[in-house]
This record gives structure tokens, sequence and C-alpha cells, in this order.
């Protein structure tokens, strides 16, 4: 078997609400489909979805990367060699996260497909067939706005992810306590900073912790200010995560190196693909740190790769967050992601175990907007 062509299809996609975080407003999601078909015919499908706050690939780079760079690289390769196959493309992609790990989760596809086994199979093997998600409530000036959101998504969800750093600190802790008094003490609530605090607010900050009864933080600082988080680390008066700080394989080891967090969030996109996200994992797990499944609010593809890597690790932390479809008004597979008393089920076919309807992606096509 060998890869005959490697397409790459821009995909014009909105998202139902405005998803807010950090200092991103997020109405519009530049997704990339990658397409690699054999002449055999087994195919796979992978999904990028570039967001500036990782990364300075674009729709339009990440088509031009996977035509003038990914192309040349595996046409005519065989992809049962895919470590090696990675690793010449490691040669050709620079900095090219998003675009990698659509190469990877396409060619773990096909090879799922060709041997009829899903993808967790060949990560490994799975732990779960099911894996729990939390909810995510999007920063919002008006807290009563974010309390509304909250009370609905408590009736889903056994844990909701709440943001600041965006407002002033202390109305940013009013939101908090807000969305606490309304949803009240049985659902566990942990807040995303996207490393917008400073350490000196971060000092502010610690006596409210147990008052609002946060589980987690998460990428509290910058990653240059994480010796900062060491004392808190130590004191284990609050679960640290770091996502942000961990962008490459190699920052989980600095990461468990400096003591700056107790989990890592870990987001094949973001790392470049599942292979990656394994590596970090492993690094991770050895050294006795937690980890939680993240994602960028990706389409079903990548949501899948979401889920077959959650199922493939041995213990995690906290829930994932694996809920991208349900956030857009488009579709790219025919099943959706279905959450039922606060799990999504693993999928079980061949491959990413979805199928990508290829009419409705064609129709999506970015190119073919007017």
């Amino acid at each position: 078997m060998k890869i005959r062509s490697v397409e790459a299809i821009p995909v014009a996609a909105s998202f139902k609400q405005t998803f807010r975080f950090g200092t991103t407003d997020r109405t519009t999601s530049p997704n990339v489909v990658v397409i690699i078909r054999t002449d055999e015919g087994p195919c796979g499908y992978g999904e990028a979805c570039p967001v500036p706050a990782f990364t300075s690939e674009t729709q339009k780079s990440i088509v031009e990367l996977v035509e003038e760079r990914v192309a040349p690289v595996l046409v005519g390769r065989n992809p049962e060699h895919r470590l090696p196959l990675l690793r010449d493309l490691a040669r050709v992609l620079k900095s090219a996260p998003f675009t990698t790990a659509a190469v990877d989760t396409a060619l773990l596809d096909l090879l799922g497909r060709a041997l009829n086994v899903p993808v967790h199979t060949l990560l490994g093997g799975t732990f779960r067939d099911r894996t729990e998600v939390h909810g995510s409530v999007g920063w919002d000036e008006d807290p009563g706005r974010m309390v509304d959101v909250a009370r609905e998504q408590s009736e889903t969800y056994r844990w909701l992810k709440l943001y600041a750093g965006r407002g002033e600190l202390d109305a940013d802790l009013d939101r908090l306590q807000a969305v606490r008094d309304a949803v009240g003490p049985a659902i566990k609530l942990f807040v995303d900073i996207n490393a917008m605090w400073t350490p000196s607010d971060l000092t502010r900050v610690l006596p409210r912790l147990d008052e609002i009864g946060l589980s987690l933080l998460e990428q509290p600082l910058p990653p240059a200010a994480a010796a900062y988080q060491r004392e808190l680390v130590g004191s284990l008066r609050v679960d640290i995560a770091a996502d942000e700080a961990v962008r490459i394989v190699s920052d989980a080891a600095t990461v468990v190196r400096e003591g700056s967090a107790t989990v890592i969030n870990l987001g094949h996109s973001k790392l470049g693909g599942p292979t990656a996200a394994l590596q970090t994992a492993q690094i991770a797990h050895a050294s006795g740190v937690g980890l939680m499944v993240g994602s960028v609010i990706e389409m079903g593809i990548a949501t899948a790769m979401g889920l077959h890597l959650a199922a493939a690790l041995p213990e995690l932390a906290y829930p994932s967050y694996l809920l991208g479809p349900l956030k857009y008004h488009q579709q790219l597979t025919d099943q959706q992601v279905e959450v039922i008393d606060g799990h999504i089920a693993i999928p079980e076919g061949p491959g990413l175990g979805f199928t990508v309807d290829e009419t409705e992606l064609r129709r999506l096509d970015a190119r073919n907007q007017h």
C-alpha cells in the first residue's frame, strides 16, 4: 500500500455563539481538512484548527504547506511507516504544529481503516470506553449571563470550566463567586486564566480560592513567570495546570523539572499531533504529573482524535474538553458527539470511528464561498 495523494481543504466554519477566552473572541474557525488517499483504497482524514494564541499558521498557510511540503514527502511512501514519515516531515515543517497534527491524525485514521481497528488500538489500547467531559462558561462582562450559562450547563456536567484574566481582578473573582453561588457546592469548578495574571495577582487571589471553591487554576501566569507558581504547587493548596507552557514535548520536561504545575493540559493539536501528545503524556505520567485532555474547539475529526487519545491514557486527573462539534453550525462527520451523564463514548469503529461526509466537506470548501 502506498500513498497516492495528499489533499488539503479549507473549511468555512462558524460557531453558534461567540467564544471568549483570554483576549480572543472567536466567531469563526479557519479549519483545514487533510485527506490522505492510497493506491489500495483506504484513506484517512485529519483536521487542523489553527489558533493565533498557539501558532502563526493560518488556513491559507496550512493548505500551502500540505501541497508544497507535505505531499512531496508522503506521496509514494508506505503509510504503515508512520513514525519515519513523521520524522521526515519534521525536517520540512518548522513550527507548524497544527499542520503536523492533521497529517499525523490522517495517517492514524488511514491505518486504522486499513487494519479494521480503532485508532486507540494503534495508540496502545484503551483504558476506558467513555471519558468524562466538562462544560465551559465563556467570559462575559455581565456576571448574570455567566450565571445563566453555568446553571444550564450544570444540568449536564459535573465540572465547569470558567475563564478569568480578561477583566479587572476583583471583578473577575466576583464573577466566579456569582457562578459558585448559583450552581452550589455539588458542581466542581476550575478556571482558565490563559496566562493573563501577574505574580502579584496570583498572591491576591489566594485568600479567595477556598471561598470560591476552585479545584484547579489553568495557566495562571505566563510561562516565563512559572517559577512564581512553585510555592503554590508545593503547598498543594490547589492544582495548577500548564497549558500555554506546554507547546512542544520538551516543555513537559521543563514543567516537571521546575515543579511549576501538577497537571498538564494535553491538546494534540497544539502539540503537533497525537504522537507528540503521547510522548508528552509519558513524561507527565512517569513524573507523577496529572493529565487532562484539552482542545482548541475543533470540529468532528480532531475531536474524535482527542477521544481516542483520552482512551489511551492510563489515568486522567480531570475531565476532558472534547465538545467542539457541539459549538459549530457546520458538521464534517455523520456521527456527532453526544454527552450522556457527563461523558462521551469513545468511538469503536475502524480508524477514528467517524464517517466524514465528503459531500458536505466539498460544500463547505472555503474557496467556493461567495
